[in-house]
């Protein structure tokens, strides 16, 4: 799931602002300095306005400057700084020694919101114990001092006086001593860096994240200019499902919870119950006791967990009935250390705490917090391991913060109350979203929701607590109660209920395979939902089916569009294929310029273990379609894809018609150093969207402070702005001719500015614009979130994809009976006539311009009946088809179903201009015939692990055994499962010698190896045997069997690249049914059919003759 990354040492380089970390296996983890402050470590005790008036002798107005932790000040610079000026006044202030015993660079965390101080303590850790005298040598010559230390060779190390190195310069010469495991500065983080929350003053009258009953929310967002809504409805039920898991559990007074945070308001009357809040503990003091929040930020986070249920005021918690302990990790300032922090897990894991919220993070990895963590998530709840929740990061970006992606560590993103991920412009808070994805560290784990109703220091309430900081404990409190009913479950069974009882929200593809089931990048396993999970722990399964779907793009085929699905239960196991719990597909279709048809239903029409393949009508130019699935599994449990389906905001979406595009750009603007800007608009006409591109020209000299959304000109204010881009690229400059789209395959972290003409896909899917109407003025919502660089933007291009407005009729060819005409029995002398009706389907009107009847028995049918030359939209036109077995010349035909002749008819289909109708017989229409039992298996439907052939027609000719090689006779059969088909020719004759060749509908032609000829009526012939069964050994070994070669789709002769375009044409197209392009004979032609068609191009395979 995740990679634990041990960074071990700090070492600075001389690169521009950027800091290096050395593991202990060598490698390198980049600290990026800071250019908006330096701090300063004091040689004494002097007051604070003796510090801040030397200080301000260097700095400059408007500069502030601030006492972070005892002896420690940071100077914050009004703008940014250039290195040069930087470094000039770091070297004024090391000269005043009497006071200052450090000047030090500041620096980033992996989140771009945390400032990290190295000040003038290290952590170390022994490799080996009996290496202590030595460091006691090393401290002595470096007149350094413990601190602190713990049984397991863990040292805090302290400079002396006058010591002017700093901790990460101090890590890097100890780490080069040889016996250390590693060597970290004890960082101090500063002013509340690492509460990842969003601070909001509004409020909101109801706890949505519990129970949504799409009420009136109050946002709490103040920028209704940038398109947030002051007030939305939630979608019923995109909510966790707690009060209905409440009937089984309320959480049991015997699990525990640790908030590490800034402490809680033990007072707050919505707190109050006897045993609830545990005597809590200050680990930044050091100090029994934890009764006051210095702020509001734990208070807000044990809210949510656990306040009092049933007490007539207030909210009420996830789980009230389990007990709430807090562990402080900052000062009254909202500072903390490295140290601090890995000293309240180690307690946390003391004191035997189930769960532990942590809704804060963006440091720098260090290995000792990383080893303190993964210590209680091992060793915590007496060996059963403690679940251990951090926030993802509120950068909006791909990947989670440290330590959120660690392995031991259920890393948490955000979610609205309409079900979508939290990204920047979703959720009506446009200026953040949590961070998702991964990289090589780790990975998002789930989402819960934000911007929620919660405490607040001195007795009061928030009622917008926002930020992943607010995910963290929704997902805590629900861990809480799975305990609550199973304390016995180990922390990695825990895990897999909380994961596996997730639900697959928002609309896109949890394709990603994982240890816990499926998973997406955006939103993890889903959203957390209490009550599957509350009844998993029960061994109670009421989590319905996994739906993995992506959405079918818009097309210009009049051929049925196909929809697949893999559709398992939670833990992996098929659901029923039959009956009323079988998958279920519902799409509606607007056509033209119509109203929206009822929504309908289609069973699937082809399966294959778990994937399904549904179909939708054949549809003329002009049409639109809207679609859901429907899955259940065995004991009923329900589920649709996308999630809330049929909700109009969560339908796929995708039109039929001629596709083009309309790009237009927006022009030059300037964004705002610090905070939103509104570009100018661009004017589209109306239509539907189809599908979006943006591309963007914009220098920044800081890419880290920039989030880019596309503002779209819909009401909806849940899905009118889109995240292109945000936070990426750290302190680096400019996007030049990047591209946005949802067809894109790589995320911005996979390349570096200036991301020259790549393109990316966008930090929240843009799949929701489509089907929407286009017309109006589209802007770019820009949001700086730092001081010191203006955006500018040179251009915005906005490219959407429409139809063109031309519609088309559409032949009816939804099922094989579309497109044959069965004479069933029909013999010698029968005459049999036959109707069949071709059907429009489309928009317009379908226009017959001839038909004509080809094939080996042609001359037996005629069309009796004077065909209609235009055929009305919905209507249908009569062919009468007659068969004559009287006319002379017919051929012998095979058994089953298989055409004597075809039926062509030209249209003006766009995509069946040449409309072919099998004309076909149950029985052969005459005797007194040769016989030959063939044995062939052919390449692409033979299975050679099975060893079982796919049947298929085979066509057999018989030519004579000397120049020029004529073909004297021909037959047509069915080969079975082991290849074998039976031929009957009324042309030929006994004793005499002729050539075999074998032809099938996309294989190369075969020849047999030697002329064969017929004893008393009989002939057998076997393909399989060996390779010199074949002229010039033309055959393909699978296995065991030899097999002609697949691929010639157009008969040419050859395997080549004419062959493969078709078959990719076909593809694209999305063509179905008995056709030449269906390479491996499963009635769908799509990419895999490709393959031995490419290998046998690559082969140079062709028809070898005499």
């Amino acid at each position: 799931m995740k990679i634990t990354l041990l960074l071990l040492l700090f070492t600075i380089l001389p690169v521009y602002s950027i800091s290096s970390a050395n593991t202990s296996n060598n490698t390198l983890t980049e600290l990026e300095k800071r250019s908006d402050g330096i701090a300063v470590i004091l040689n004494n005790n002097f007051s604070e306005n003796s510090v801040k008036e030397r200080i301000r002798r260097f700095t400059g107005t408007g500069d502030e400057i601030k006492n972070v932790y005892p002896g420690v000040y940071q100077i914050i610079f009004s703008n940014g700084k250039q290195e040069s000026e930087l470094d000039l006044l770091q070297n004024q202030l090391k000269l005043q020694t009497d006071m200052f015993k450090i000047v030090t660079r500041v620096y980033y965390g992996t989140s771009k919101l945390v400032t990290q101080i190295p000040g003038d303590e290290i952590i170390v850790k022994l490799r080996n114990k009996e290496d202590e005298e030595k460091l006691n040598i090393f401290n002595i010559q470096n007149n350094c001092i413990v601190t602190g230390s713990s049984t397991n060779g863990i040292y805090i190390i302290k400079t002396g006086i006058n010591d002017s190195r700093n901790a990460v310069e101090l890590s890097s010469e100890y780490m080069s001593y040889g016996i250390f495991e590693y060597a970290e500065p004890d960082f101090i983080y500063p002013d509340k860096c690492l509460l990842l929350s969003i601070p909001n003053d509004q409020y909101f009258n109801s706890q949505w994240a519990l129970r949504n009953v799409s009420q009136t929310l109050n946002t709490g967002s103040p920028f209704l200019f940038q398109g947030d809504a002051y007030e939305v409805n939630g979608i019923t039920n995109a909510d966790m499902r707690v009060s209905d898991a409440w009937d089984y559990t309320d959480g049991s007074p015997s699990i525990k919870i640790g908030i590490i945070d800034s402490g809680i308001d033990s007072l707050h009357p919505d707190l109050q119950a006897p045993g609830h809040i545990l005597p809590g503990y200050d680990a930044f003091n050091n100090t029994e006791g934890s009764a006051v929040d210095y702020g509001s930020h734990g208070t807000s986070v044990a809210g949510i967990i656990g306040a009092v249920k049933d007490n007539s005021i207030g909210i009420a918690g996830i789980a009230p009935g389990c007990k709430i302990m807090s562990i402080t990790i900052y000062d009254e300032n909202g500072t903390t250390t490295t140290s601090k922090i890995a000293r309240a897990f180690d307690t946390a894991r003391v004191r035997g705490l189930d769960i532990i919220c942590s809704g804060w993070g963006g440091g720098s990895p260090s290995p000792t917090i990383t080893q303190a963590i993964n210590n209680a998530a091992v060793s915590g709840r007496s060996g059963s391991g403690a679940l251990i929740f951090f926030s993802s990061g509120n950068d909006g970006r791909n990947p989670p913060v440290y330590p959120s992606y660690l392995d031991n560590v259920v890393s948490v993103g955000g979610s609205t109350p309409h079900d979508q991920k939290k990204a920047p412009g979703t959720g009506n808070e446009f200026y953040w979203g949590s961070n998702y994805g991964e990289d090589e560290n780790g990975d998002l784990d789930i989402s819960a929701p934000s911007n929620c109703y919660s405490l607040f220091d001195g007795g009061t309430y928030i009622e917008n607590f926002s930020g992943s900081s607010a995910a963290t404990p929704n997902a805590a409190g629900v861990a809480a109660l799975i305990l609550s009913v199973n304390p016995t479950l180990s922390r990695q069974q825990a895990l897999n209920i909380l994961y596996r009882g997730c639900d697959k929200i928002d609309n896109v593809c949890y394709d990603a395979d994982k240890t816990y089931g499926k998973w997406n990048y955006y939103l993890g396993y889903g959203r957390v939902n209490a009550y599957n999970s509350v009844r998993l722990a029960a061994g109670v399964d009421i989590t319905p089916p996994v739906i993995v779907h992506s959405n079918v793009s818009s097309h210009s085929s009049t051929y049925p569009t196909i929809i697949k699905a893999n559709i398992t239960d939670q833990d992996g196991t098929p659901v029923p294929t039959g009956g009323d719990n079988a998958p279920l597909l519902f799409y509606q279709i607007k056509k033209g310029n119509g109203n929206w048809s009822s929504f309908q239903s289609t069973g699937s029409y082809l399966n294959n273990g778990n994937d399904f393949c549904f179909k939708i009508p054949s549809q003329g130019y002009e049409t639109e379609v809207k679609y859901y699935i429907r899955a259940r599994d065995n004991n009923g449990n329900e589920s649709v894809f996308p999630a809330h389906a049929p909700e109009d905001m969560w339908l796929c979406y995708f039109s039929v018609g001629e596709i083009t595009t309309d790009t237009r750009k927006i022009p030059h603007f300037t964004g705002a150093d610090l905070g939103p800007t509104v570009s100018p608009a661009i004017n589209f006409p109306g239509f539907k969207i189809l599908h979006a591109k943006i591309t963007i020209y914009m220098r920044h000299t800081y890419l880290n402070d920039e989030i880019i959304q596309i503002f779209a000109p819909i009401p909806n204010s849940n899905i009118n702005r889109k995240c292109l881009f945000s936070a990426n690229g750290g302190n680096m400059d400019n996007i030049t001719g990047a591209s946005v789209t949802d067809s894109a395959v790589n995320f911005w972290r996979s390349s570096q500015p200036p991301y020259l003409n790549q393109t990316f896909m966008p930090e929240y899917s843009l799949n929701g614009l489509n089907g929407q109407n286009a017309g109006g003025p589209w802007r770019i919502l820009h949001f700086d979130r730092g001081i010191g660089d203006y955006a500018f933007f040179d251009s915005v291009k906005v490219t959407l994809s429409k139809t063109t407005g031309v519609a088309s009729a559409s032949i009816k060819l939804d099922n094989p009976e579309d497109s044959i005409v069965n004479f069933e029995n029909a013999a010698f002398p029968d005459i049999v006539e036959k109707d069949f009706y071709i059907k429009n389907s489309g928009l317009v009107n379908l226009n017959i311009s001839g038909f004509s009847i080809s094939g080996i028995n042609s001359s037996l049918f005629t069309v009796v009946n004077t065909p209609p030359a235009t055929i009305l939209p919905n209507d249908s036109g009569l062919f009468k088809v007659k068969l004559n077995t009287q006319t002379l010349g017919a051929s012998n035909l095979p058994q089953d179903n298989f055409e004597n002749a075809v039926l062509s008819i030209l249209t003006n289909d766009p995509s069946k201009s040449q409309f072919k109708v099998s004309l076909q017989t149950n029985s052969p229409l005459q005797s007194n015939v040769r016989n030959l039992n063939l044995k062939v298996l052919v390449e692409g439907f033979y299975n050679e692990i099975t060893n079982r052939n796919s049947s298929d027609t085979i066509n057999v000719y018989l030519r004579s055994a000397s120049l020029p090689y004529s073909i004297v006779d021909s037959a047509r059969s069915i080969n079975d499962t082991s290849g074998n088909c039976s031929l009957n020719f009324s042309n030929s004759a006994d004793n005499v010698n002729y050539y075999i060749v074998v032809k099938h509908r996309n294989s190369i032609e075969t020849w047999s190896s030697v002329p064969k000829s017929f004893v008393s009526s009989f002939m057998n012939y076997d393909f399989t045997s060996s390779a010199s069964s074949a002229y010039g050994n033309n055959l393909y070994q699978k296995g065991q069997k030899y097999c002609i070669f697949s691929g010639d789709v157009n008969r040419d002769g050859f395997v080549e690249l004419s062959d493969l375009n078709q078959i990719y044409n076909a593809a694209n197209n999305f063509l179905t049914g008995y056709v030449q392009e269906d390479i491996n004979g499963d009635n769908v032609v799509e990419l895999s059919d490709l393959t031995a068609d490419f290998n046998n191009a690559n082969k140079f395979v062709t028809v070898l003759r005499p």
